[in-house]
């Protein structure tokens, strides 16, 4: 299991206090000392933290440029605790720009968690209606307190967030009603963003089950093509069901996506690593390779690209020229024999073949069939040839190894 690292952690807490900030800094300029959020504790306990968390963001930026000056100015409004230093007016509310934390950092677990993505824009949606309707409920309630005598702190936000929530719903039953001209403004208000809201949540909602598979929406659409142009140019029934076999395993294994390409969009730095981190533990099995400099194991890894092969599919032919080695990642091969019917060995995962036709330029010396789906990498003889020549020292050492081997077979 994996452990968060402390700015990690952190970064949780402080998403939990500043939502608390949002929360209680409203609610105590129209409940007063109702709630917590109206006692002395509450600046006693957020304030520390929003400065601690000035202190760690400063630390983790490393200089005012890097934290950004804006950045700076938000965080520390935030950190003030105007409600205790000029209690009674509306200037606490200063400190509700702190929202703009909360916004970055969803956005980082967005691009964190993006396999979540669905799971996270419903979380953070219902999180801002949650943060609207309480800013509204109070709001309802600075209003209505100038003229009516109000309940207890909580039956009077209970009643104000039941009015809200009716109104921006737009299903208001009419039992709580405006009755001065900026309460009518407010319900105008109210109801006009509850338009708008619904228009979100419904559009969300949509785009979300339109969006829960996007792989399988991506394969059944390859799939109508492709069925599409076997129908029109008449592909025999046995090679059509071939295809679709192959496909469906791409997809199932693979999720649809080409390893390849993906990797190829990478700059030339996040490319090496990350061909290397996949290739490097099924380069190293092969003996040549063995003692070789990270520099050539990372340019072998780069130049691997990585193939399929369905059940029974032959890989090459005995006396096939060979243009390329292969690296089993997963599956198994038979080594057979020039009739092609005595199997002579099986390869399996991590194993390699076909190098002697590569160092060599010589016919291949057997056939090899894949036993099932296996996913292998090629490696063609003009790329290893062209990343050998950088490492001259190396090539002898494989020109030894590979006619040692040739002569033991």
């Amino acid at each position: 299991m994996k452990t968060l690292s402390p700015a990690r952690i952190w970064g949780v807490l402080a998403f939990a206090f500043v939502t608390l900030l949002l929360l209680g800094v409203p609610a105590r300029l129209v409940l007063g000392s109702s709630f917590l959020a109206g006692t002395p504790l509450f600046d006693e306990v957020l304030t520390p933290l929003l400065l601690i968390d000035v202190i760690v963001r400063w630390r983790s930026a490393g200089s005012l440029r890097a934290y950004g000056w804006r950045w700076l100015l938000a965080d520390l409004t935030a950190a003030i605790p105007f409600g205790q230093l000029i209690p009674g007016t509306p200037i606490d509310l200063l400190r509700l720009v702190k929202v703009t934390r909360v916004i970055e950092t969803m956005q980082q677990w967005w691009h964190r968690y993006i396999a979540r993505w669905n799971s996270l824009r419903l979380l953070y949606s219902g999180y801002f209606i949650a943060l609207l309707l309480h800013v509204l409920a109070c709001g309802w309630v600075a209003l209505r307190s100038t003229h009516v005598t109000l309940l207890s702190g909580e039956n009077t936000y209970l009643r104000a967030l039941y009015y809200c929530v009716t109104t921006l719903t737009s299903v208001g039953y009419g039992d709580i009603t405006p009755q001065t001209n900026y309460e009518m403004l407010f319900a105008i208000a109210v109801m006009a963003l509850g338009v708008g809201m619904f228009g979100y949540v419904i559009g969300n909602v949509a785009h979300i089950i339109s969006n829960l598979h996007p792989s399988r929406a991506r394969y059944v659409e390859t799939m109508e093509r492709i069925n599409a142009f076997m129908d029109y140019r008449g592909l025999p029934r046995g090679l059509q069901e071939r295809i679709r076999e192959y496909h469906a395993y791409r997809w199932e294994k693979r999720l649809g996506f080409d390893e390849s390409a993906i990797v190829d969009d990478f700059p030339p730095s996040l490319r090496a690593e990350v061909s290397l981190f996949l290739k490097k533990d099924v380069i190293e099995k092969v003996p040549f390779f063995k003692g070789a400099s990270t520099e050539l194991i990372r340019d072998i890894a780069l130049a691997m690209r990585p193939v399929v092969y369905l059940p029974g599919d032959y890989i090459f032919h005995a006396g096939d020229q060979g243009h390329e080695m292969f690296f089993i990642g997963r599956g198994s091969v038979e080594v057979l024999g020039r009739d092609e019917q005595t199997v002579q060995a099986t390869l399996k995962d991590g194993e390699f073949f076909g190098e002697v036709a590569l160092v060599k330029g010589q016919p291949r010396n057997a056939s090899i069939r894949a036993v099932g789906y296996c996913d292998l990498y090629a490696l063609r003889k003009d790329t290893f040839d062209h990343v050998i020549a950088h490492h001259p020292g190396f090539k002898e050492h494989i020109d030894r190894m590979v006619t040692e081997r040739f002569t033991r077979s």
